[in-house]
């Protein structure tokens, strides 16, 4: 029998067993939390359920601008697309895959690509993931049967929709909750403006049509405008409706009824905490199905579960009277209109009715982004004299000037047309016309869609409705300039990061000299002076970019710090 020294076990002997049971800790630990990590991924997985759809081959007319696919299609009109999609959740949640799928790729590619400049590291990102993977678990319970259905099939009919360890159906429902997404951010991605007016006559009398006007913007990046989709949507046993959004999605942000109830989403922030219940866009997709009237959308609105807050424009044609309500998860109690007997009503991103007062979330939105600004600025416009017409409507979309007609600069984030809108409409939801605007941003033509014909289809189809002109900027010399500034930012960018600053800063200064009020630009300026030495210019710029860019939370706290850096 071997035996010891009386020291013990060599001390070789006696360090590689020290190493192999670390070594087997290691073993052990990396199992469990693979095992840990698996169950937590599946755990937190939706999953669709199983859904059959009817057999269809999807058909491409000789123009190759028409695709058929059973009863729907998808039509490219200039650059609008126009999607019709009919019949069960099902069979609308197949048509839709099969007929937007590359729409939808590219949208997610741009989202995904925002998304990981925001998340610049790998860590932070992999968290946020895992904490969404958490807050959203069972999430998709809160949906209708028939939701779930069309989603299902959605997914299904689009499984290129997965990636980053989710399922298809996993992603395209959390497409559905863009609203909660972007509160996640500290930038605010999402802005919208909306208003509504239905004004008498001087001398009194009955009042005029119900007009409305609304804009909204998703912030890519400012070469980056989602495809226009305008989808007319006739599902079975419910009203037919059509909505001005974009692929993928299934809820509304802007949309109207046969009946001619309108729904206008612009997504708010506040302190409330993430409450189980259907993405606010799903339940304005449920109003315009089943609501007749204005009080019965209300009634859909103030009964419903939400997970985030919203304000929401809604109206009734026949009534020729609208309203906003103020959404939030919070007591239901609290959702009363406001504005339902006035002649003009109109929002932004913040609330104003007194549950919302000291709303801290609510209250940095107003006064340290546009949405104070622009709030203010509709005013102003809706209050000049003579009714709202589409046509007034179209030009107060279109604004670019600030307070009392302030001079902003083309691209100011704080201007009604920021250059930068994801879509553009107005209706006259008495009249049951609507036009979209074609883009770029509220610049190019509206485009007028005759809604009681395109929603009942009966009779004939009418005469061309008169389109709205693209605005005379679009062709000019001065937005023209404006172009050629954001690609010389671009090129300044790129040989800034590539330690060649006073070659960027050329590039830079042909752009201060086409476009000097682009906010992008002084912040780029700002590095650039920084860099080579200059921190008095590189402290104006950065106190321009904050005046320029409100909204963007986090890029002014770290332009905030370099200014603390520079010092007085």
């Amino acid at each position: 029998m071997a035996r010891f020294a009386p020291g013990g076990p060599p001390e070789g002997r006696s360090l590689l067993s020290l190493l192999r049971a670390f070594l087997a800790l290691i073993v052990t630990l990396s199992v469990l939390t693979a095992i840990l990590y698996t169950g937590y991924l599946t755990y937190t997985d939706l999953s669709p359920e199983e859904v059959r759809v009817p057999e269809a081959e999807l058909e491409v007319d000789r123009s190759g601008r028409r695709v058929t696919y059973g009863r729907s299609s998808l039509t490219r009109e200039r650059q609008l697309w126009l999607m019709t999609l009919e019949g069960s959740p099902e069979e609308i949640g197949d048509a839709h895959g099969q007929l937007a799928s590359r729409l939808f790729t590219d949208l997610d590619e741009d989202v995904s690509e925002r998304l990981g400049m925001r998340f610049g590291a790998w860590l932070e990102g992999w968290g946020a993931t895992m904490v969404m993977r958490w807050d959203f678990r069972d999430a998709d319970d809160a949906l209708p049967p028939a939701a779930r259905k069309e989603l299902a099939a959605l997914a299904k009919a689009m499984p290129e929709a997965a990636g980053g360890r989710l399922g298809s159906y996993h992603r395209l429902f959390l497409h559905q909750n863009f609203v909660e997404l972007s509160r996640r951010l500290d930038d605010v991605l999402l802005e919208g403006n909306m208003f509504a007016a239905s004004q008498r006559p001087k001398g009194g009398g009955e009042r005029g049509n119900l007009v409305v006007g609304r804009s909204f913007s998703v912030d890519l990046g400012p070469e980056i405008e989602p495809d226009r989709v305008v989808t007319f949507c006739y599902p079975d046993g419910k009203y037919p409706f059509v909505a001005v959004g974009w692929a993928g999605l299934i809820g509304v942000v802007t949309g109207v009824n046969a009946r001619g109830i309108v729904v206008t989403l612009n997504p708010t922030r506040t302190d409330d905490p993430l409450e189980t219940g259907a993405p606010l866009p799903l339940v304005l997709r449920q109003v315009l199905e089943e609501a007749d009237t204005l009080e019965q959308a209300l009634e859909i609105l103030q009964a419903a579960d939400l997970r985030t807050s919203g304000a929401v424009l809604i109206g009734d044609g026949r009534q020729r009277k609208a309203a906003i309500v103020e959404l939030a998860p919070r007591d239901k109690d609290e959702r009363k209109p406001r504005g339902d007997d006035a002649a003009t009503i109109w929002a932004t991103d913040h609330l104003l009715r007194e549950p919302f007062e000291r709303d801290a979330q609510n209250d940095r939105i107003r006064r340290y982004t546009s949405s104070g600004y622009r709030y203010e600025r509709l005013g102003q416009l809706l209050a000049e004299h003579g009714p709202v017409d589409p046509t007034r409507a179209v030009a107060i979309l279109r604004d670019r000037r600030g307070l009392g007609g302030e001079e902003l600069g083309l691209g100011n984030r704080n201007a009604l047309d920021n250059l930068h809108l994801t879509h553009s409409v107005v209706i006259d939801v008495t009249a049951m016309v609507m036009w979209v605007g074609e883009g770029p941003s509220a610049l190019g033509r509206f485009r007028a869609i005759d809604l009681r014909h395109a929603l009942t289809r009966e009779g004939d189809r009418p005469a061309p409705l008169d389109d709205f002109p693209a605005d005379r900027l679009l062709h000019s010399e001065e937005y023209g300039d404006y172009k050629e500034a954001l690609a010389a930012i671009d090129h300044a960018r790129a040989l800034l990061a590539e330690g060649l600053p006073r070659k960027a800063l050329a590039d830079a200064k042909v752009a201060l000299a086409l476009a000097p009020d682009v906010g992008d630009l002084h912040r780029l300026l700002g590095d650039i002076e920084r860099e080579l030495g200059d921190l008095a210019q590189a402290r104006a710029h950065y106190e321009r970019y904050l005046e320029l860019v409100p909204g963007r939370l986090r890029d002014q706290e770290r332009v905030r710090g370099l200014l603390e850096e520079l010092g007085p």
